[in-house]
């Protein structure tokens, strides 16, 4: 059978019942690879490069977490929780050998709360322009005053959050072009330039489209689950980890890096200059050659 030359949406049923909404990229008979995105946004937001995939051996799985896309809401959301519904996916799909796992943003905390919580699941991890997890007490003292202020915005004023984002889901919903636009304005230099390039606009309009689906309840679950003690410790990830952050990030400043990698055993980070939070987008093909190498020695160590 050939493999699909577009992206595949797939629901997958949980042991509870919800259901689970992910894209697949790639051939399913290739290495799989979990891709956890970014906040506000789903798991429409990659590069849907078949070829890339295929010469590299490489499959692609980005769920959607709860309340976004197709995924079910579910209300007590947590690093945990969602690391036991991507290894329930792994199981439907039938994937039994260790995976590869990406993190965009938010998305690499959730990256590493499922290489720590499932550390026999996950082969390697790679961190792209990640984040902290707010509600640790280790890593609050690494935060900016500006995500410390949001952090308690997020936990002291949960119906102004959740005001906020219903609203923000109206205007996806309606005028995605001018939401996105508005969104362009606001950002830095760096990650305007690449979000305003014309095939990455309308990829992240559309992710952001479905991240905002069920009225933004997907979007505020997610931010409070951030904001809440992690449920997981970052020294029990056992997989390599690679760190990828652009040295002109203007939402996540790279001043904390090095604490990060020194918490997960010195892990390698490469640090690109003048890119952004976008760098993901600009660096997908060097970004999958990394994982598919780091999932070859992988499976050299278990041979």
């Amino acid at each position: 059978m050939p493999a699909p030359a577009r992206p595949e949406s797939l629901t997958i049923a949980l042991p509870d019942g919800r259901r689970l909404g992910l894209t697949r990229y790639g051939d399913p008979a290739h290495r799989a690879v979990v891709f956890q995105h970014g906040f506000g946004s789903s798991g429409l937001e990659l590069p849907p490069d078949a070829a890339l995939l295929a010469r590299l051996r490489l499959q692609l799985l980005a769920p959607d977490r709860p309340g976004v896309g197709h995924s079910s809401v579910y209300r007590r959301l947590t690093f945990p929780s969602f690391a036991d519904d991507v290894v329930a996916m792994l199981d439907a799909l039938e994937l039994r050998p260790p995976v590869g796992v990406m993190g965009w943003s938010v998305g690499g905390v959730h990256a590493l709360a499922l290489a720590a919580r499932h550390p026999a699941r996950v082969a390697a991890v790679q961190l792209l322009s990640t984040c902290l997890p707010l509600g640790e007490r280790a890593a609050y003292a690494h935060l900016s005053w500006r995500w410390k202020l949001l952090r308690w915005g997020q936990l002291g004023f949960p119906w102004l959050n959740r005001t906020t984002f219903l609203w923000l889901s109206r205007q996806w919903a309606r005028h995605p072009d001018r939401t996105i636009g508005w969104f362009i304005r606001l950002m830095r230099p760096a990650e305007a330039a690449v979000t305003g390039q014309p095939a990455w606009r309308a990829l992240l309009r559309d992710a952001a489209v479905a991240g905002f689906a069920n009225h933004g309840r997907g979007v505020y679950d997610d931010a409070q689950a951030w904001c809440r003690p992690p449920g997981f410790r970052i020294e029990g990830v056992r997989a390599p980890v690679r760190l990828w952050h652009g040295a002109a990030d203007g939402v996540w400043a790279p001043d904390n890096l090095p604490y990060l990698a020194a918490r997960l055993g010195g892990a390698p980070v490469r640090l690109l200059p003048g890119q952004g939070h976008m760098l993901y987008l600009e660096n997908w093909a060097a970004i999958l050659a990394e994982m598919a190498a780091l999932l070859d020695g992988a499976g050299q160590q278990s041979h």
